[in-house]
């Protein structure tokens, strides 16, 4: 197979348009443009990862400036004290909105996605019927890709060093 030089083409100076169209798109994505991914199947994507205790694989989508208050290790170390609550049945995205919120560590409010979803959970305590809990996420695009913030009380804990659940 031939690979094709573009100078040779004369195509250069398009190449260098479509490179600076690019770096502009991640730029504007930093300013709050949305992914291309729904921020629902975002969102359901992390809670089936921290309920299956892949922690680590959530915490790489976590929000930049909550990542330097829960590092890596302190926050696998810290979240894997939780005991499983059960099986996961389902999680379902009731509600996809537009919110305005105080974001822990940050001194102006920020444009999120709020994500509202009802999981449901098989409890080796209830065999009747699966516990299900409706709960509201938020959603912040950052680089053109979402990312999810720690709630103000993990925020608190995370930053004087302590885990939550210790």
């Amino acid at each position: 197979m031939q690979r094709l030089d573009i100078s040779r083409l004369g195509l250069a100076p398009l190449a260098a348009i479509l490179v600076i169209a690019v770096a502009a798109g991640t730029a504007r994505a930093d300013r709050g443009i949305r992914p291309v991914e729904p921020a629902g199947t975002y969102m359901t994507t992390i809670v089936k990862q921290k309920l299956a205790n892949e922690y680590g694989l959530a915490w790489q989508s976590l929000y930049p400036p909550h990542q330097r208050v829960a590092t890596l290790e302190a926050y696998v170390g810290c979240e894997g004290l939780v005991p499983r609550p059960g099986t996961l049945v389902s999680v379902k995205v009731l509600r996809v909105f537009d919110e305005r919120i105080a974001v822990a560590g940050q001194r102006r409010k920020r444009n999120t996605r709020a994500v509202r979803v009802r999981v449901a959970i098989a409890s080796p305590e209830f065999t009747l019927f699966p516990v299900t809990i409706a709960q509201t996420f938020h959603a912040i695009a950052v680089g053109g890709r979402w990312t999810w913030i720690l709630s103000r009380e993990q925020y608190v804990y995370y930053s004087a060093g302590a885990c939550p659940y210790s």
